[in-house]
């Protein structure tokens, strides 16, 4: 059974999956200005040039908050042939469990919903003081009771994030989402930087403090398509999230405010996906958009939740990966990994 923002629902019903998505968000505060005369203008075609460079030359771009963009987004989406959605989105930048229940009641798209703490920068000093005692009962509270004052449970933990180098309040949120992951077998989704390993050290703390590798997730692994750190969590029984399908940038280097370098192309992904594949590890494989961004949904000129469905799926079949092996990775994976163990 699969725990979603309307309930219980058993995994037979599901078709394909997107394990990592934010339905609204707001990652603004982590955001550093550019002196580039567009920085606080809105989204609009007169920009997407500068945002298919760096997609945060535009604070706008940042703000994830169309609720009607989102219903039409989702009804493309099942269309596609997916009707379950993982948002991992946690109360630190833009959760919505009201509005979850509301997009999935509308557009017959279940939502399993994620909680825990983010990264540092974007946690509030209050929540960061916290013991890891009180951060871990937070997270059995939103899993077992409900989110901010709803009856509406989450359904997995994270994701819970990891910087550029693991803070101390970092390492509480890893233990305190290992401990909850451990108490209560729901899957896990580990924030990764996307520019070294610093993953493999968050991993390896969850592990230390508690939690089933097996029911944990590495996130944005598929922009360096650093081999050897892909391995590195493979072997330590973990999923390996390719969560950046439709991003493309190439952020030159003076350019560059949230992010530290240039983003690997979705061909490229599919074929590190077929290399996996060929080396036995096709059970531990996710993929998914993880859409955060304005310009990636259709009402803004992108290519919207449903991309791994109408365009990377038949890339896959282009690259060699067969019908079977894209059920186990778009069906089976995030099932068994959504499910409580």
């Amino acid at each position: 059974m699969l725990q979603t923002v309307t309930g219980l629902v058993n995994s037979q019903s599901i078709a394909k999956v997107l394990p990592h998505e934010h339905v609204l968000c707001d990652l603004r505060d982590l955001v550093a200005p550019l002196d580039n005369g567009i920085f606080y203008d809105k989204v609009a075609l007169s920009n997407y040039g500068a945002l298919s460079r760096n997609p945060y030359a535009v604070l706008d771009n940042a703000l994830v908050d169309d609720k009607q963009s989102a219903i039409s987004e989702f009804h493309r989406l099942k269309k596609a042939g997916f009707n379950l959605v993982a948002d991992a989105t946690t109360e630190d930048f833009g959760r919505d469990p009201d509005f979850l229940r509301e997009l999935s009641l509308k557009t017959g798209v279940y939502i399993v919903a994620g909680c825990g703490s983010y990264t540092d920068v974007s946690v509030t000093a209050e929540r960061k003081a916290r013991t890891v005692d009180e951060m871990r009962q937070r997270i059995l509270d939103d899993l077992l009771i409900g989110m901010d004052g709803t009856d509406i449970k989450a359904g997995m933990i994270g994701e819970v994030g990891s910087s550029e180098v693991m803070t101390e309040a970092e390492y509480k949120f890893i233990q305190a989402a290992a401990e909850a992951q451990s108490d209560t077998g729901f899957g896990m989704h580990i924030h990764a930087c996307l520019w070294n390993r610093e993953g493999l050290k968050a991993l390896d703390h969850a592990i230390a403090c508690g939690a089933d590798p097996k029911k944990i997730c590495v996130d944005h692994s598929d922009v360096l398509l650093d081999e050897g750190y892909m391995m590195g969590i493979l072997e330590r029984g973990a999923y390996v999230e390719f969560d950046n399908f439709g991003k493309e940038y190439y952020v030159d280097r003076w350019n560059r405010n949230l992010l530290k370098g240039s983003f690997a192309y979705d061909k490229e992904r599919v074929q590190m996906l077929k290399k996996l594949i060929d080396r036995g590890y096709t059970d531990q494989l996710l993929i998914t958009n993880d859409i955060c961004l304005k310009s990636m949904l259709h009402d803004y000129g992108g290519w919207g939740y449903d991309h791994i469905g109408v365009n990377i799926l038949p890339m896959m079949e282009d690259y060699g990966i067969t019908s079977q092996q894209i059920d186990t990775i778009t069906r089976v994976n995030p099932i068994r990994f959504l499910e409580r163990a």
